[in-house]
C-alpha cells in the first residue's frame, strides 16, 4: 500500500498512519500485524472518514468522550469545550496507560478493532468494564469525490479542531470584480472546490476547508474562498473563465461580426447607458437583455461584465483628458461649491467640488468636476490641500473666483485657507469663500423650532403611527374622499433637515379634519391630536417658517443665478420676523425671536459677502442699500474690483467708453425688475464691456452648496446595499463620468 494512498485528516487513515499514532506504545508484532490486515488493504482512496463525527460513529464517540471527561477531572489533557475528537485527543487517548497496549489491531470487514482496555476509577482502581473501540468503515462507500486530485493535498495537516468556527457569510455576488461564482457550473469547474467539501455529514451543503475544516455560508462564492485559502493556507488560485453551457454568455451565431471601429462604437453606447442609467456591471451579462440585443443588433457582441467596468474606467480617463479643452473656453473666472459625504453602504468618504460659470452664450453651467476619495481626517488643511490639487491638475487656480460650502469648521477652515495661499502664491485677492444660505436658515429655523417641541413631537408621533398602519392610511384616504380634500401620504422628518419638518406639519394642516375624524374613533392616536391651543402655535410658527422654506428653494438652485438674490431674501425675512416680534396677540413671538437672532449672527458674514453681486444685478443695484455710508461702501465694493477687468483691444464691436465712466452709466440706468440678470447683460455688453465681464464672473458664484449635495443623491443611487463593494477609483468614475454625460462636458472633438 502506497505511503500516500488518502489525503491526511479527511479520509480513513493508512496502514502506516495508524501505526505512527501508536508508535512507541505499541509491540513490534501490533504493528506486523496491522501491515498484513486484508480488509484495511481494500478500503477505497475516495471514501470520506472523520473520526471527528458524532453521527456516524456514536460509540466510539461515547467511549472517548466519556475518558476525556474522566482525565479532564484529574487534569490530564487539554480543556475540551466542543464536540468531536481532534486529531491530538485521539493519539492523547491511544498513549494513555488506562489503554492496553499489549491487544493487537483486529481488521473486520466491518471496522477495526483497534484495542480492548479497562478503564480506571477516579480512586485509581479498575472499574471492570471492558471495551473495544471500533473505528467503523464509512457506512456510505458510493459518497465519492470522482474528480479530485488526492495528490494536490499532499501539504494538508491532520485536524486540529472538532467543531469549526463558521466565518461571516460574504456577498460576493454584489462583488463587481467577482466571478460567476453562485452558477453550479462554477462549482464544478473552478479548481478552488478541490480544497472544500460540500458534503460532509456535519455541514451538508456548507463548504468546509479540508485543511482547517472553517465552515463557510451556504452562498459564500468562490472570492471569499480563495481569498481564505491565500490567507490563511497561502494558496493562491488564479481566475478562471467560465465557458460551460450554464453561463449566461449566448452562443449567438454572428456570421458577419462587426468590424473594430463600428464595434468599438457600440461598446461606447453600452457604456454610456450603463453610466447614464446607473446600472450595476452585471446588467450586461443579464439573458434577457443580450437576447434584446441580439435582435436589435445580431452582428454586435456584447462585453462581459469585466470588460465593461474596463471600458467605463477607460471612458472616464478619456472625457477627463477632453474636460480641459471645455475647461479653456470659459471666457472669465468660475466658482466652485465643495461638500464631504461618506457612504452609508461601505463607509467610504467622499470629497465633491463642482463648478460653476458663465459661457460665451450667457448661459450659467456647471458640473461636477471630481470626485475625490478621502482616506484622510476631514481636516480644513486636508480638504484644502484636495481641492487645490484639483484645481492645479486642471490650471483653474488662478480662474477660481469663489467657493461656496456649508458652515461646517473645517470647511471654514479650508475657504480660509484656500485664500491665504491664493493671495501669497498669486498675488489674487479677489477669491472668497462663501457661506451656504441654505445652511444659515436651516441653522435658524432649527433653533426656532426647538422652542415648539411639544406639538411638533405629538404631529411626528401622530404621522408616524399612521405611516405605519395599512389599515389607518386606508380609512384616513377614505376620509378625505369623503370631505373632498386631496389624500397626501403620511410624511416623517429629517432631524438634519428643518424643511422636512415644515412639510410634515403642512401636510398634517391640509388633513386637519380627516385626521380628526380618524382620531375620534382610534384611542390610539387620539392623544397626538394637538388641542386648540396646540393648533395656534403649529399655525402661527408654519406663518413664520413660510418665508424661509421659500427662500430656501428660491436659492438652491443652479440654473440661474443666486448670489444676487441673497442680501433681497434675508432682508425680506429679517422684516418679516421683525413685523411678528412686536405684534400683539402673536403665540410665537419666541419663536420669531429665536430664529432673527440667529440670522442676525450670521448677517455681517451675508453682508460683506453680497456686496458687488447685488449692485451688479440689474433689478437692484443699490436698491437694498440705505443712502448714505451702505450705498458708498457697496460702490467701493465694485471699483476694488473693477480694475482687474479691462475691454480686450481686439474686440472692434465694443463701444468704445472709457472703463471709469462704466459704473456711473451702469448705476444711472433704472432697475429693470421683470428681466433675467443675464439676458440683461448679453443685452448690454458692448455698452459694458468690463463691467459686463465682472457682472459674468460674481453672477456665477453660488448661493448654497446644494449642487454638491445633489451629487451626492446621485452617489447614494450608484453606491447602494447591492454594490457595495464598488471601489472608490471606480465609483469615482462612474459618478463623474455621469455629471459629464449628462451636461455634455468632455466630448471628443473632431
Amino acid at each position: 500500500m502506497s505511503q500516500n494512498i488518502l489525503p491526511k485528516g479527511n479520509h480513513l487513515p493508512s496502514v502506516e498512519q495508524l501505526s505512527a499514532l501508536a508508535k512507541g506504545r505499541v509491540p513490534p508484532n501490533t504493528v506486523a500485524n496491522t501491515e498484513k490486515c486484508r480488509y484495511l488493504q481494500n478500503v477505497k482512496p475516495d471514501w470520506r472518514y472523520n473520526l471527528h463525527n458524532k453521527v456516524d460513529f456514536p460509540d466510539l464517540y461515547a467511549r472517548f468522550d466519556g475518558l476525556l471527561k474522566d482525565m479532564k477531572k484529574k487534569s490530564i489533557g487539554e480543556t475540551k469545550s466542543t464536540d468531536g475528537l481532534s486529531t491530538d485527543e485521539i493519539r492523547h487517548i491511544i498513549q494513555h496507560e488506562t489503554l492496553n497496549p499489549n491487544v493487537p489491531l483486529v481488521d473486520t470487514p466491518d471496522g477495526i478493532i483497534f484495542r480492548k482496555g479497562q478503564q480506571k476509577n477516579d480512586q485509581g482502581g479498575i472499574d471492570g468494564n471492558q471495551f473495544d473501540l471500533n473505528i467503523p468503515f464509512p457506512p456510505d462507500p458510493t459518497r465519492v469525490w470522482k474528480s479530485s486530485d488526492f495528490n494536490n493535498f499532499d501539504e494538508f495537516e491532520p485536524f486540529e479542531q472538532d467543531a469549526p468556527p463558521i466565518e461571516d457569510e460574504e456577498n460576493d455576488d454584489n462583488y463587481e470584480d467577482s466571478e460567476d461564482e453562485t452558477s453550479p457550473q462554477s462549482r464544478r469547474t473552478s479548481p478552488t472546490w478541490k480544497y472544500f467539501n460540500e458534503q460532509t455529514i456535519q455541514h451538508p451543503g456548507y463548504p468546509v476547508c479540508c485543511k482547517c475544516q472553517c465552515v463557510f455560508g451556504k452562498k459564500t462564492g468562490i472570492s471569499t474562498l480563495k481569498r481564505h485559502l491565500a490567507s490563511t493556507h497561502k494558496i493562491k488560485i488564479g481566475n478562471v473563465k467560465n465557458t460551460g453551457k450554464n453561463h449566461s454568455t449566448l452562443d449567438f451565431r454572428r456570421t458577419d461580426p462587426w468590424p473594430e471601429k463600428e464595434k468599438n462604437e457600440r461598446d461606447i453606447a453600452v457604456v454610456e447607458w450603463v453610466i447614464g442609467d446607473a446600472q450595476p456591471f452585471r446588467s450586461v451579462e443579464n439573458l434577457r437583455f443580450k437576447i434584446m440585443i441580439n435582435k436589435f443588433d445580431s452582428r454586435y457582441q456584447i462585453p462581459d461584465e469585466k470588460t465593461v467596468k474596463t471600458l467605463v474606467v477607460d471612458y472616464f480617463k478619456e472625457q477627463r483628458k477632453n474636460i480641459q479643452e471645455d475647461l479653456n473656453a470659459i471666457p472669465g473666472k468660475l466658482s466652485l461649491t465643495a461638500d464631504m459625504w461618506t457612504s452609508t453602504c461601505n463607509n467610504d468618504a467622499f470629497l465633491g467640488l463642482t463648478i460653476h460659470y458663465i459661457d460665451n452664450n450667457w448661459n450659467l453651467k456647471n458640473f461636477l468636476l471630481d470626485i475625490i476619495s478621502f482616506t484622510t481626517r476631514h481636516t480644513g488643511n486636508n480638504i484644502a490641500n484636495a481641492i487645490k490639487s484639483v484645481l492645479t491638475e486642471f490650471n483653474l487656480l488662478e480662474k477660481t473666483l469663489a467657493l461656496t460650502t456649508d458652515n461646517e469648521s473645517a470647511m471654514v477652515v479650508c475657504g480660509r485657507i484656500i485664500a491665504e495661499e491664493l493671495t501669497r502664491e498669486l498675488n489674487d485677492q479677489s477669491f472668497r469663500h462663501y457661506r451656504c444660505s441654505a445652511h444659515i436658515l436651516n441653522l435658524a429655523a432649527q433653533q426656532g423650532i426647538k422652542i415648539i417641541d411639544d406639538e411638533v413631537v405629538k404631529i411626528r408621533e401622530l404621522m408616524k403611527k399612521i405611516k405605519h398602519s395599512t389599515l389607518r392610511c386606508d380609512r384616513l384616504r377614505e376620509l378625505c374622499s369623503i370631505e373632498n380634500l386631496t389624500y397626501y401620504k403620511p410624511q416623517l422628518d429629517v432631524e438634519t433637515r428643518w424643511n422636512s419638518t415644515y412639510y410634515m406639519i403642512v401636510k398634517f394642516q391640509k388633513m386637519l379634519r380627516p385626521i380628526e375624524m380618524l382620531a375620534a374613533t382610534d384611542q390610539g392616536i387620539k392623544k397626538f391630536v394637538p388641542d386648540a391651543q396646540g393648533w395656534i402655535k403649529i399655525n402661527d410658527t408654519l406663518t413664520l417658517l413660510e418665508p424661509l422654506e421659500k427662500a430656501t428653494v428660491l436659492l438652491s438652485a443652479s440654473s440661474y443665478p443666486t448670489i444676487s438674490d441673497v442680501r433681497f431674501l434675508f432682508l425680506g425675512i429679517q422684516q418679516h420676523l421683525n413685523d411678528y416680534i412686536g405684534k400683539e396677540g402673536f403665540s410665537q413671538s419666541e419663536v420669531a425671536s429665536s430664529i432673527l437672532q440667529k440670522i442676525d449672527q450670521y448677517w455681517e458674514v451675508v453682508d460683506s459677502s453680497t456686496l458687488a453681486s447685488t449692485v451688479l444685478d440689474p433689478r437692484t443695484k443699490l436698491t437694498l442699500f440705505s443712502t448714505g455710508e451702505e450705498s458708498t461702501n457697496a460702490i467701493n465694493a465694485v471699483k476694488r474690483r473693477f480694475s482687474e477687468y479691462h475691454t480686450p483691444m481686439s474686440q472692434p464691436a465694443v463701444i468704445n467708453h472709457d472703463n471709469g465712466e462704466e459704473i456711473d452709466r451702469y448705476l444711472a440706468l433704472p432697475c429693470d425688475d421683470n428681466v433675467a440678470p443675464l439676458l440683461w447683460w448679453q443685452a448690454h455688453f458692448r455698452e459694458f464691456p468690463a463691467l459686463g465681464a465682472m457682472a459674468r464672473d460674481y453672477l456665477s458664484i453660488q448661493a448654497t452648496s446644494v449642487a454638491c449635495e445633489q451629487a451626492f443623491s446621485v452617489a447614494s443611487n450608484t453606491i447602494t446595499r447591492t454594490r457595495n463593494r464598488l471601489q472608490p477609483d471606480t465609483s469615482r468614475a462612474l459618478l463623474c463620468s455621469k455629471s459629464w454625460l449628462e451636461k455634455g462636458i468632455g466630448e471628443k472633438r473632431n
